[in-house]
């Protein structure tokens, strides 16, 4: 995986820094005012030589540009992602991407997208042979998960038991436990997984998705109290997106269908 760069976390700590005061006086009407967040999590949004790139950051940035915020991605903060899920989740005047929807994440925030489609499933080595066909074949093993990530919300939903669910802040972890085999398997997005083996330098081909948990998509995720003026303009600068065909001219650039 790509580092958070020393640009990006200055950023994220200025962001934190300028936040109570932000709030109260831009972001409750103008969209200007939004403190937009993400984390490394290839190929949709990661840092390359120190600028922010991927597939969901020239969506925001376009749509962004639409809405006439003044937002570019120079002014989105990379952060763990559970530190912007949570502050997305507490602090008004915040958004995230690339945040999976889901059926239990639904009243928690507003949204705006769909900007791209997304599977979350486990990842194991080929030579484990684990064979799941349901989830109750999952309770044996160890799983990785990022904190707050949907991958671990998907395995709590469906009733596997937290002590074999093993937490942890980032990708870089659970991709090393892996490798090493201190974890059977891990739960999240197969598209970063496959991204994130092949940068840490092992054969993509030695791993499999063993099992899938969900199939969705991912969008901006803003704090519940952003008022719906807000929302609506943006989903409306991504809206034309589609109809005119940058959305899916941005996706065909990545590789990636609708």
């Amino acid at each position: 995986m790509r580092p958070v760069t020393r640009r990006s976390l200055l950023a994220g700590m200025a962001a934190l820094s300028s936040m109570p005061l932000v709030l109260s006086s831009r972001a409750d009407a103008d969209p200007a005012g939004l403190n937009v967040m993400t984390e490394e999590y290839p190929p949709f949004n990661f840092t390359q030589a120190g600028e922010l790139k991927g597939v969901s950051v020239d969506i925001v940035e376009e749509m962004f540009a639409r809405a006439g915020t003044g937002h570019t991605r120079a002014d989105i903060a990379v952060l763990p992602w559970a530190r912007g899920y949570n502050l997305t989740l507490q602090r008004p005047g915040h958004a995230l991407f690339s945040t999976t929807r889901t059926a239990d994440r639904e009243t928690l925030f507003k949204w705006v997208g769909p900007f791209v489609p997304t599977v979350v499933g486990l990842t194991a080595k080929k030579s484990r042979e684990l064979n799941i066909k349901t989830v109750q074949d999952l309770h044996p093993l160890r799983i990785g998960v990022v904190k707050d990530d949907v991958g671990q919300l998907l395995l709590r939903a469906r009733g596997v038991p937290e002590e074999r669910i093993e937490a942890v802040l980032s990708n870089d972890q659970n991709f090393r436990k892996l490798i090493s085999g201190r974890v059977d398997a891990i739960s999240y997005e197969t598209t970063v997984t496959r991204w994130g083996l092949e940068d840490s330098g092992v054969p993509v081909e030695d791993y499999e998705t063993i099992f899938e948990l969900d199939r969705g998509h991912l969008y901006l995720a803003l704090h519940h109290e952003t008022p719906d003026a807000i929302v609506s303009q943006l989903q409306s600068a991504f809206d034309d997106m589609v109809s005119d065909g940058t959305h899916g001219r941005i996706l065909a650039q990545y590789g990636i269908g609708l």
